[in-house]
């Protein structure tokens, strides 16, 4: 049987960064956040701290870099996608998996039941989960023809140890 994973069992917590709307940050303070922390997104929260959009290196370049005007004279407001789209914690990886292909996004903003951010999924988390399956599969594939192996050289050698006494 194949446990399907929640998707706040391989959310990245630790990296999930906010800046607050109407506090005057603008995309160069938002793109001096994601080189500074190594990141690829920023979430807009509003004064109550709930979330109303995400900054990511997309819409950087897309509202940003291809207009010939400083970042420091866009609003995060003027550049963040929104409406947000998010998904609770409990959700499954299959569920993000398909908010985010429907979509064409590549972050999630991860939610707790009383809708607090708890974290923020990436394809690339989705990706690292994926290939810790395959790579579990293959080890268990390995394990299988390993025994089955020892299983056909064991009947092969008492095959042939009949043999020897019947003749």
């Amino acid at each position: 049987m194949i446990a399907v994973s929640a998707v706040s069992e391989i959310m990245s917590s630790e990296d999930t960064v906010t800046i607050t709307s109407e506090s005057g940050n603008t995309a160069r303070d938002v793109a001096d956040i994601m080189v500074k922390k190594k990141i690829s997104s920023v979430i807009v929260i509003d004064k109550k701290t709930i979330p109303i959009g995400i900054v990511t290196q997309k819409d950087l370049v897309r509202r940003v870099c291809l207009k010939d005007i400083s970042a420091s004279r866009f609003p995060v407001e003027e550049i963040m996608s929104s409406p947000l789209i998010t998904i609770m914690a409990y959700d499954s990886v299959d569920t993000a998996s398909r908010i985010m292909t429907r979509n064409q996004i590549k972050h999630l903003v991860v939610l707790e039941d009383d809708n607090r951010i708890c974290g923020l999924l990436s394809v690339t988390d989705i990706t690292k989960h994926l290939a810790k399956i395959l790579l579990n599969d293959y080890n268990r594939y390995r394990s299988l023809k390993s025994l089955i192996d020892m299983t056909n050289t064991n009947t092969t050698s008492t095959t042939h140890d009949k043999n020897v006494k019947n003749n």
